[in-house]
């Protein structure tokens, strides 16, 4: 069906249970880009996985993906300030380190790698084979450029890849953008070697921002993100296709996350108090809060409750 916008939408089942009923949780704009459209998340009555119906068709929502979205940072690798780098590549620091943790070399395939952020720092490291797969052309080209490193241009369902293949394989808050998540997570599990690990973070449902800032939370980022997965759901998921030895943490701290919910919420005040706005923003993005932030969002990572989770299963060893 198209709307008055000229967008195409279509009709979805729940990716797990695959059943169509569902009630409206909320509605709500592109609160990160401000493009046009009103879109709807639902909750699936018979499990509880949250989706969004109707969605856009591919074509009309990879355009909602434009030049400035953050998985696209171009000068991620060219900044001159040293501690500039180094803030801005922590993160992906810390998600080499909680991979390594767990397989601590091999091959490695990173799915919706964007501009080459993580893969530059696993390959920096020096103990991994890499490659990545990238939708974006622009984004897969930079990146096979800037690296040497093999990208597939193209969606994950859509790359022709080698069974058994990989030692490890990363989705970096890609799952939640995956139209059939439950066919890619299965393709994943084929893709893995035995033993193999697969690595994914998501939007944290259980979280105190999802909670506190209700439909105002930037897990939702409509209408990028087609699903919000309870974790009880996922595990029951992961295990169905044969995944074991699960393991969950927070290691993001959610800084940037935090701040885009603090955003969203105060979007409403733009038109009354737009000065009031542009005071907590300011306030929220100055050293001062950083720093003063650092500790409880350090405390809420420690007990799984900050916005973004991240999650590592393994491909059981037919040893096994």
């Amino acid at each position: 069906m198209t709307d008055m916008n000229g967008l195409q939408w279509e009709h979805t089942t729940c990716a797990w249970c695959g059943t169509t009923a569902s009630d409206l949780v909320f509605k709500g704009p592109d609160r990160l880009h401000g493009l046009p459209g009103l879109f709807y998340f639902c909750r699936c009555r018979q499990c509880g996985v949250l989706r969004q119906e109707p969605r856009l068709i591919w074509e009309h929502l990879s355009t909602y993906y434009p030049y400035d979205y953050a998985a696209y940072a171009y000068n991620a690798g060219e900044m001159k300030s040293p501690l500039r780098q180094l803030i801005n590549n922590y993160g992906n620091v810390k998600r080499r380190r909680f991979v390594e943790k767990h397989q601590s070399s091999g091959r490695l395939l990173e799915v919706g790698c964007g501009t080459g952020a993580f893969l530059r720092e696993t390959v920096k490291s020096g103990r991994w084979e890499v490659e990545g797969i990238e939708p974006n052309r622009a984004a897969a080209t930079y990146t096979a450029k800037m690296l040497g490193v093999p990208i597939h241009q193209g969606r994950f369902s859509e790359v022709d890849l080698k069974p058994a293949a990989y030692d490890a394989i990363v989705l970096w808050c890609v799952l939640e953008h995956l139209s059939q998540p439950m066919q890619d997570l299965r393709r994943c599990y084929s893709l893995l070697k035995s033993g193999g690990w697969l690595f994914f973070s998501m939007p944290n449902y259980e979280s105190l921002g999802a909670k506190v800032f209700g439909p105002y939370w930037s897990g939702w980022d409509l209408p990028r993100h087609l699903y919000v997965f309870p974790r009880p759901v996922l595990r029951q998921m992961l295990t169905h296709i044969g995944f074991g030895h699960t393991s969950e943490q927070c290691i993001s701290t959610s800084y940037n996350t935090l701040g885009h919910s603090i955003e969203f919420w105060s979007q409403s005040w733009e038109s009354k108090y737009p000065r009031a706005r542009q005071i907590l923003l300011n306030a929220y993005r100055s050293w001062f809060a950083r720093i003063g932030l650092l500790l409880p969002l350090v405390l809420l990572d420690r007990l799984n409750l900050t916005t973004n989770i991240t999650i590592a299963v393994q491909k059981i060893p037919e040893s096994s």
